[in-house]
């Protein structure tokens, strides 16, 4: 015990407060109590928070292991003149960091605000700034936002950018994709003929979703609706809306439908507009 308490009593007063083994005691408590609540805290947060959890678990982590670690410099006598210091000039810190981190305080305000007011979490397919990003969103940091392209490839937003973006969240329509299938007949093609066989097709494809409400069923609204949207230069142009579960579903979805489609179109004599150039040769008769 002796040896203990000398062991114990190295820097006391100097460089401990408390002793040095009481000190490592005291510090292992800290952070042990900082671990224990980070624990229980994403707990809660992943039973009771079903949107950005991932996001809140951050500052809750920050703060808790920010406490602890200010808690065991507390016990270190080199640091108490500092931290006096830093609370006595913590309104001047305050305004020095504020203007010179003003991008990422910034960011992180507004991931504040994303994970508040929710116009999309992770998991929702998005679309920023009219399509010029388009993916799912994978993350969401205190600094910015992830998404994953079509590509597998990562897109990294800052969220003052993503929180002022033109943003569609395609994952808030009850999670049903409208996908427009465009085709072009010529004007010789039998236009109503070409309408059954893009709604028998369309009606066959495994992927196609009835998105017809039961009011619309009940007034006999049709599943598949088919509308001539232009009349071009040399061509006729068909557009169906086809539902599907998920944005990848509807891409591959519309491509077997073109596939199949054209076949149909070619046993049925309907024809696709192509362009056509007369080349006309004149010959200069020979002068006798």
């Amino acid at each position: 015990m002796e040896i203990l308490k000398t062991i114990n009593d190295w820097g006391k007063g100097t460089w401990f407060k408390y002793g040095l083994i009481d000190t490592i005691i005291s510090m292992l408590i800290f952070l042990s109590i900082a671990y224990i609540l980070k624990r229980l805290f994403r707990r809660y947060v992943e039973a009771h928070v079903k949107v950005n959890a991932q996001f809140i678990n951050r500052i809750i982590k920050i703060t808790l292991y920010t406490i602890a670690v200010y808690a065991c410099l507390s016990l270190l006598t080199p640091f108490d003149s500092v931290l006096s210091k830093v609370w006595g000039s913590a309104g001047i810190i305050a305004v020095v960091i504020g203007f010179a981190a003003q991008e990422s305080m910034g960011n992180f305000v507004n991931g504040i605000l994303i994970t508040t007011f929710k116009p999309f979490k992770i998991g929702d397919l998005v679309k920023v700034n009219n399509g010029e990003y388009e993916g799912y969103v994978v993350d969401i940091s205190l600094r910015d936002t992830v998404i994953r392209t079509y590509e597998n490839t990562k897109v990294i937003i800052p969220n003052s950018t993503m929180n002022k973006a033109v943003l569609e969240n395609v994952s808030l329509n009850n999670n049903n994709k409208a996908n427009f299938l465009t085709i072009d007949i010529s004007y010789d093609s039998d236009i109503d003929k070409a309408m059954n066989i893009m709604s028998e097709e369309i009606r066959k494809h495994p992927d196609f979703l009835d998105a017809r409400s039961k009011q619309d069923k009940a007034q006999g609204v049709n599943d598949v609706i088919i509308r001539l949207t232009s009349f071009n230069d040399s061509s006729i142009t068909l557009r169906a809306t086809v539902y599907s579960k998920t944005n990848a579903e509807g891409f591959a979805m519309l491509c077997d439908l073109r596939y199949s489609i054209k076949k149909r179109f070619d046993q049925e004599g309907i024809e696709f507009p192509y362009p056509h150039r007369s080349v006309i040769i004149k010959q200069e008769e020979s002068s006798l």
